[in-house]
């Protein structure tokens, strides 16, 4: 440390006497000392005093004081971490015997000081004291400084020292760790390999400062968007590496791709200067891509430039399928925002028929797609990406409004018939999670626009396994307005069984896997006879779908499985098409 910094920084002596005559017949005698000279009148006062100065050096105690005397407060001064080391000396006029002074050292004193003071004597010594503060202090800066820039050369080691993210070095290691835990864990990471479209240019036309400053800012803005689990690295000039652990699935990979792109596209406001700048990213994933760590930088880097050759601005996977597949759903994806504005969707409904009299008695509502660049999208592909990208509850909330209406209209003007259709509607897991969903069947209900035991609504195996309280006090709320349950799919989560008699459930629908292996399939059979079984032991109505050989109805029904649905009655039906097949049923043609 140097002389200039110990100037800056003097040591503090602190004065305490309850008599301000005492406490400036002190200070006289202490101007020769170079320190800042700080009085206390009081014990009390000298405790807070000690503990805010961050440069005291020394004590000086008057033993004899009113409240607290000076002994008291040695006592407690040496109690407090941070003046337990300072050095208190005892100033007295009246207890020189040598008791006092032994009690003054027990207090914590290391010296004991009777007036009349010789001036000589206490400068001596203060000065004394003063220097050694000075050896202390400049030693402790010393290991200050030193434990600073030991860190800062460690920090600066594994990290980039313009953006302050991690530089190669540390890239490296974190993905060697990344890679341990995907093989421990049996979890895919992605490596997003980025670069800057057009940045040769800002360092050309603006200079290399304006240059830093948008690197830092690009910087700050890829570290936003990531979790406390990823990581972001600068890889060298205007590229940068996003690592980004345990994957949950395609569409958060993709969703997160997304965000890095429109975020770079962002404006960058530098000096008044408005800068444009776009990215062209590769990904590549461990282990489904390449189970090489060393390599997995190197395929992310082709696959960037990729990027630049589809002409910037864009993602490319290593893989082509996976790039085609990415793509493809980012397009969905796209596209989907718009099919209801663009009246791109429709609504099927495929008969269910009483097996008993084999007259239907209702139909399942199915939502179609078919979209003018993608053509007819199959809803077990764009259900999930409308999920995922919460575009679900609205979309059911439409489905169900559209169908309640359809059939309403139906049941009037085919009044003659001897039915009330019963319609089924389909519903994600995710519409259960708050109650918007509750609320649109609420409404349907209080405006009458249909009564509610010609409504069913079909949830999956996955919401029962799931055994939340808010899910199952959803599926209550529902059953308590009338509207019937039913399980779809059934039997192919195996473990939703033990869950049937704690949730609200009318029905079970017998998934097709098990009924397209009849007559051939033994132990499909035997399943099938063990559902219906277990569904009628527990009060439940049983459907069957996926029916289409004469074979398959003549079996469930020897089965008394209560419903059947599938092809062999008819396909799902546009509303006017359905019109016409009902009055056929009826009818007798």
């Amino acid at each position: 440390m140097g002389k200039s910094t110990l100037e800056k920084f003097k040591p503090a002596i602190l004065i305490v006497d309850d008599v301000s005559a005492n406490r400036f017949a002190l200070r006289q005698l202490l101007k020769s000392i170079d320190a800042d000279l700080i009085e206390a009148s009081s014990g009390e006062e000298a405790l807070v005093k000690a503990i805010e100065l961050d440069n005291l050096a020394l004590i000086l105690l008057d033993v004899q004081m009113p409240i607290m005397d000076g002994y008291e407060t040695a006592e407690l001064l040496r109690e407090e971490e941070q003046t337990l080391h300072i050095p208190i000396i005892f100033v007295t006029a009246v207890h020189r015997d040598e008791q006092h002074i032994l009690k003054g050292y027990f207090s914590g004193a290391i010296d004991y000081i009777t007036k009349p003071i010789q001036p000589e004597i206490l400068a001596a010594k203060i000065s004394l004291f003063m220097e050694l503060w000075r050896l202390r202090f400049g030693l402790e800066r010393e290991i200050f400084n030193r434990n600073k820039l030991e860190d800062k050369n460690k920090f600066l080691a594994d990290h980039d020292m313009l953006t302050s993210l991690p530089n190669r070095r540390s890239l490296f290691l974190e993905i060697e760790r990344a890679a341990a835990r995907s093989d421990r864990d049996n979890h895919e990471f992605a490596l997003l390999f980025i670069d800057l479209d057009g940045f040769k240019s800002v360092n050309d036309t603006l200079g290399h400062k304006v240059g830093d400053a948008v690197l830092i800012q690009i910087a700050n803005r890829f570290s936003g968007l990531v979790r406390k689990t990823d990581t972001v690295a600068r890889f060298g000039g205007d590229e940068f590496v996003i690592l980004l652990t345990d994957i949950s699935n395609s569409q958060f990979l993709i969703s997160r791709i997304t965000e890095v792109l429109e975020i770079a596209r962002k404006p960058i406001f530098i000096k008044n200067e408005e800068i444009s700048l776009s990215v062209s990213v590769g990904v590549c994933i461990y282990p489904d891509q390449i189970d090489d760590v060393d390599k997995l930088v190197d395929y992310a880097d082709i696959a960037m430039y990729k990027s630049k050759e589809l002409g910037k601005n864009t993602f490319s996977f290593f893989s082509n399928d996976m790039d085609q597949a990415a793509h493809r759903r980012l397009t969905v994806e796209k596209q989907l925002r718009h099919a209801r504005k663009k009246n791109e969707f429709s609504i099927h409904y495929q008969p269910v028929v009483n097996c008993n009299t084999g007259k239907p008695v209702g139909v399942e509502a199915l939502l179609r797609w078919k979209n003018s660049e993608l053509g007819s999208v199959p809803p077990d592909y764009f259900i999930p990406i409308a999920e995922s990208s919460g575009l679900i509850h609205e979309l059911g909330a439409w489905v169900f409004e559209q169908s309640i209406e359809t059939i309403t209209e139906i049941n009037k003007r085919m009044q003659s018939l001897p039915i009330t259709l019963k319609v089924a509607v389909n519903a994600s897991t995710l519409q259960f999670k708050n109650s918007l969903w509750f609320k649109t069947l609420q409404k349907a209900i209080k405006t009458e626009k249909i009564s509610p035991e010609n409504i069913e609504i079909e949830i999956t195996e996955g919401l029962l396994l799931e055994d939340s309280s808010e899910i199952n006090n959803q599926l209550s709320k529902i059953r308590a307005l009338g509207i019937s349950l039913s399980v779809d799919d059934f039997g192919t989560g195996y473990s939703a069984l033990s869950y049937l008699k704690r949730c609200p459930i009318n029905t079970v629908k017998i998934d097709r896997s098990f009924v397209k292996g009849i007559p051939e399939d033994r132990e499909d059979m035997v399943l099938i006879h063990a559902i219906i079984a277990m569904a009628h032991g527990l009060g439940l109505v049983v459907i069957a779908e996926g029916i289409e050989t004469q074979e398959q109805w003549d079996f469930l029904k020897s089965e008394n499985c209560d419903f059947a649905q599938g092809y062999f009655f008819s396909k799902p039906l546009p509303s006017q098409e359905l019109e016409t097949w009902l009055d056929k049923q009826f009818s007798g043609k």
